[in-house]
């Protein structure tokens, strides 16, 4: 599952022995704090600072969830079933919720984000939880794309607080997928001098290890090929499958120390657009990007 810092364990000069397959967990308070650092320091000077700003305060807000929210224990393993059931959203997200709106009350925003969270303020539970039922199967609607970042944040901290509490010995090996929720990842990251990859899970926070050079969804390594924009240096590539004509972000983090998975992914979605224009499908969505019934992401 996630580590505290990226960068940390599993570099050097490639005397690995066992590879984890879960990355150690770091809690969701720390790991929201992270990406609200890193948000902050992303922001100045990007074409899309405001929105970074935004989601700065965002995840600081989900860092004062995750500090208060009290979930329940993890459930006991059931054979042939992943740990966390994607198909429905847990109870405490609504309670994750109301917390985060109370937080994000008179945060300086532009209206259409005001409204959106008054919107939210007024649902009904039954809708929000056909909200959440929608944005897990990856079906938001048009009305749905202006809340969903922020009903998404809610359903972040229940789902990173209940992996949390999953032991890693208790999480049998996925075929595709996150091993704890089922989400297709978000994004891979490629850790130091090994060059070993980890999937990414932008819902639970969940880091398992997949092998470099294959596509993760056709696991076809002659048709992949790697992608980035000319004359951006950074962390960011694009691993595009000629096969499947699909594409997951890998992060470097020799090229970027600080990078925090989710933030930097949005930071980079000039290569998501890109890359989109050559006819391939992005894998995975980030909660905070997200993505209409048109294919837009907003």
């Amino acid at each position: 599952m996630s580590p505290a810092a990226p960068a940390g364990g599993l570099t050097g000069g490639g005397e690995l022995g066992e590879v984890p397959y879960l990355r150690p967990h770091p809690g969701a308070a720390p790991l929201f704090s992270r990406r609200a650092a890193r948000f902050g320091a992303l922001a100045p000077g990007h074409a899309a600072g405001d929105y970074l700003a935004l989601l700065a305060r965002l995840a600081a807000a989900q860092r004062a969830v995750a500090e208060r929210l009290r979930l329940p224990p993890a459930p006991p393993p059931t054979a042939g079933a992943l740990p966390l059931d994607l198909a429905a959203p847990p109870p405490a997200w609504r309670e994750a919720l109301g917390l985060l709106l109370a937080e994000l009350d008179g945060v300086a925003a532009p209206p259409p984000v005001g409204a959106a969270l008054a919107r939210l303020g007024r649902l009904p539970p039954a809708d929000l939880d056909g909200l959440a039922e929608r944005l897990l199967a990856g079906r938001a609607g048009p009305l749905d794309v202006a809340v969903a970042p922020f009903a998404g944040a809610a359903l972040q901290v229940a789902f990173t607080g209940l992996a949390a509490g999953i032991a890693p010995a208790a999480v049998a090996r996925a075929g595709e997928g996150c091993p704890i929720c089922g989400s297709s990842p978000t994004v891979g990251v490629v850790l130091g001098d090994d060059k070993l990859r980890y999937l990414v899970c932008g819902l639970c926070a969940t880091w398992w290890h997949h092998t470099r050079a294959q596509c993760v969804l056709c696991r076809s390594s002659a048709a992949v090929s790697y992608l980035a924009l000319e004359g951006a240096p950074g962390p960011a590539r694009a691993e595009a499958c000629d096969g499947c004509q699909a594409f997951l972000k890998l992060l470097y983090v020799e090229q970027g120390p600080q990078l925090e998975p989710l933030a930097d992914d949005v930071a980079t979605l000039a290569l998501d657009l890109m890359v989109g224009e050559r006819g391939y499908r992005r894998l995975g969505q980030n909660p905070y990007l997200v993505a209409g019934p048109g294919g837009a992401e907003g």
